[in-house]
C-alpha cells in the first residue's frame, strides 16, 4: 500500500471545483473538463479521468503518479484527440499536489493583474502596460507568500555556475 497522495486544503479544492464546473458550462472547454475530472477523481475516488483505473479514496501516490503519466502519453502522442483534456487532467492533478502555483482556473475572488503593482523593466507589462485579460503576463515578478505582494525576482547564479 503506498501513501495517500498530498493535496491542497479540501476548501480551496471544492472552489476550484465549482470554478472548473461553470468554466466547462460556459465554453464547452476539454482543458476544463479534463481538470473537473481529475480534481473530483482525486477529491472522491473512483475510476481515474484516464487511465479508468479505479482508485479508493483518498487517492494515493501511486495512482496520481499513473494518472500523470497517461497524461503525459496523450499530451506528447501521436494522436491530438484528447491532447486538451490530458493537458486539464496534468495542470489540475499537478496543482492540487502544489507542484505548481496556479490553478487550472483563477478564481475571481483574488485581484486582477492589472490591479497589482509592477516593477519597471523597460517593456511589456513590468513597465507599466496592459495587462492581458488573462493576466498571465507577469512571468518575470514573485510573489511574496507572507503579504501576497509582488516582488523583483531574486537574480543569483546556482552554486557551480560561472557568469
Amino acid at each position: 500500500m503506498t501513501s495517500p497522495a498530498r493535496v491542497r486544503e479540501p476548501e480551496l479544492l471544492a472552489e476550484q471545483m465549482a470554478a472548473l464546473c461553470a468554466e466547462s458550462k460556459r465554453t464547452a472547454s476539454e482543458f476544463a473538463l479534463g481538470a473537473l475530472d481529475a480534481l473530483q477523481w482525486l477529491t472522491q475516488g473512483g475510476p481515474g479521468p484516464l487511465t479508468t483505473d479505479i482508485a479508493q479514496s483518498p487517492v494515493t501516490v501511486r495512482a496520481v503518479v499513473h494518472e500523470l503519466a497517461a497524461a503525459e502519453a496523450v499530451i506528447y502522442g501521436r494522436r491530438p484527440s484528447q491532447r486538451e483534456y490530458a493537458r486539464g487532467v496534468e495542470h489540475a492533478l499537478m496543482w492540487a499536489q502544489y507542484a505548481t502555483a496556479a490553478p487550472p482556473v483563477p478564481l475571481e475572488s483574488k485581484p486582477s493583474a492589472s490591479t497589482r503593482t509592477r516593477i519597471r523593466t523597460g517593456t511589456g507589462v513590468a513597465a507599466g502596460h496592459q495587462a492581458s485579460p488573462s493576466g498571465t503576463a507577469h512571468a518575470m515578478q514573485a510573489t511574496d507568500p507572507s503579504s501576497g505582494e509582488r516582488q523583483a525576482p531574486s537574480l543569483s547564479w546556482p552554486k557551480g555556475i560561472r557568469r
